[in-house]
């Protein structure tokens, strides 16, 4: 069952983007899309609402995927790292 984006914003921080994702069943999910993800996703790199909105497409996906595959971090939530994104790139050479 994938996610459905409702909105994206960066963390009070700064250093952090959060998506708010609707599942089927069960209210919101709160992905986490960490600064080293925002940082790896395109060159140069930056970690700021711009490049978050720029690539949330590619963020909802990576997170609708990791949610139905179950990919939880110990506290059963989603979130989007380096390494993620990096995959990502390899399974999309064109998009990066």
């Amino acid at each position: 069952m994938p996610l459905k984006l409702i909105s994206g914003m960066m963390k009070a921080s700064g250093d952090d983007g959060l998506l708010i994702m609707e599942r089927d069943v069960g209210g919101d999910e709160i992905v986490l899309v960490t600064k080293e993800a925002l940082l790896d996703i395109a060159d140069p790199p930056l970690c700021n609402e711009c490049r978050l909105q720029e690539y949330i497409a590619v963020f909802s996906d990576i997170a609708s995927k990791k949610f139905d595959c179950q990919e939880f971090t110990p506290d059963r939530r989603v979130a989007i790292s380096g390494t993620d994104v990096s995959d990502w790139k390899a399974h999309h050479p064109d998009a990066a």
